[in-house]
């Protein structure tokens, strides 16, 4: 009895790989023309962006890899940014590390200084917003 229960754990374990196994011998011409189309595969909406803007000249030189680790959040808070909030003052610690992160790549800008230090959006910055509302 102990040993037909061990074999019926094996078999479970060893059940749902088969499956894919045979699946993908059976799917195998279609997969592998699917898989001579692709040239590269991202994970990020941005990157979807920064080709936009590269298609369209759009992209400065170097601009690519300078935003090329920019991530959905980024571009969530450059729109917070652009759309009303400028004041350094009045910015949390998370809002201050994306500002951060933004201007290092060249999308804000610190104007005045003191309590009146605000960030101002770079035209870089007004494109890529403008490609990323023309996603959908």
């Amino acid at each position: 009895m102990a040993v037909s229960k061990a074999f019926a754990e094996a078999a479970t374990a060893v059940a749902w790989p088969l499956v894919v196994l045979v699946i993908v011998y059976m799917f195998r011409a279609t997969i592998k023309s699917l898989l001579s189309r692709v040239r590269e595969i991202k994970a990020t909406g941005v990157e979807l962006l920064l080709h936009q803007l590269e298609q369209q000249g759009q992209l400065p030189v170097g601009g690519r890899a300078e935003l090329q680790g920019l991530t959905a959040h980024d571009i969530w808070a450059l729109d917070s940014f652009a759309s009303g909030l400028k004041q350094t003052a009045a910015m949390n610690n998370p809002q201050r590390v994306a500002a951060r992160t933004l201007l290092d790549a060249g999308l804000l800008v610190l104007k005045g200084s003191g309590e009146q230090r605000e960030v101002e959006i770079t035209p870089l910055g007004k494109k890529l917003l403008e490609a990323a509302r023309a996603l959908l």
